[in-house]
């Protein structure tokens, strides 16, 4: 059985307060940043790569862990929050005043296309997107375990990617793995605090070149998760 380990962190707390703040592309509050760098001081297996949405509350911390770590670091498109449309940027509130109904809709059920906010991403859409980033994470682990493999050697370290992102990507990454299609649940009741750590085991089957023969050499042919649920080291009181 080949093995690697994918680290997830949500951003901390942003500036801009209880908004829909999907791709607005706000920052940390010095709190945020004091979130995360707590958060990382509980992630005890080293890292060997990391992966960070763009935008500036990920890509800006993911820059500075990398470069501490000294490992290769990539900013994904497919690890953004989802695009809430003309509702992005707007407060909470100012939403459910303006559009009560709309906002209603959408909380209960944000699966359903015509719930969606105008112009804004589906969350089916959003869904897609969001594996298309953990297949191309879990694709360059498969690279360096088959690295390791080729130069003969057993790997000093397992391959560990910490990705850096947003409340809306780990829920989605939830659902894939525990295969729980199209939950409301997981957007509407679930709490997932700023700095929230969440991890996946990742596995291959020893076997796994035979049985990528005839489907184009993908390792997403045989690749499998185990999810640790989220968690949030609480910050130590002054």
């Amino acid at each position: 059985m080949k093995r690697a380990k994918i680290t997830l962190l949500r951003h901390g707390e942003c500036e801009g307060g209880a908004i829909f703040r999907g791709q607005t592309d706000v920052a940390l509050t010095a709190t945020g940043v004091a979130q995360m760098q707590h958060a990382l001081t509980q992630v005890t297996a080293p890292i060997t790569h990391v992966f960070s949405s763009p935008l500036q509350r990920c890509f800006g911390f993911s820059l500075a862990t990398a470069q501490a770590l000294s490992v290769p670091l990539q900013a994904l498109t497919a690890l953004q929050e989802i695009d809430f449309g003309l509702w992005d940027g707007q407060s909470f509130e100012r939403i459910y005043q303006q559009s009560p109904q709309a906002f209603d809709a959408y909380w209960r059920d944000p699966w359903a296309s015509e719930n969606t906010p105008e112009a804004g991403e589906t969350l089916s859409d959003f869904n897609a997107r969001v594996e298309t980033g953990l297949m191309a994470i879990t694709d360059a682990l498969w690279l360096q375990v088959n690295n390791d493999a080729a130069l003969n050697q057993q790997a000093e370290l397992e391959p560990h990617a910490l990705v850096v992102t947003h409340g809306g990507v780990m829920r989605c990454l939830m659902g894939y793995v525990l295969n729980a299609g199209q939950s409301s649940g997981l957007f509407a009741n679930l709490a997932l605090p700023y700095a929230a750590i969440m991890s996946l085991d990742v596995y291959w089957a020893d076997n796994v070149e035979a049985a990528l023969q005839g489907h184009d050499n993908n390792p997403q042919f045989k690749v499998s998760f185990t999810l640790h649920w989220p968690q949030t080291a609480a910050m130590p009181v002054r």
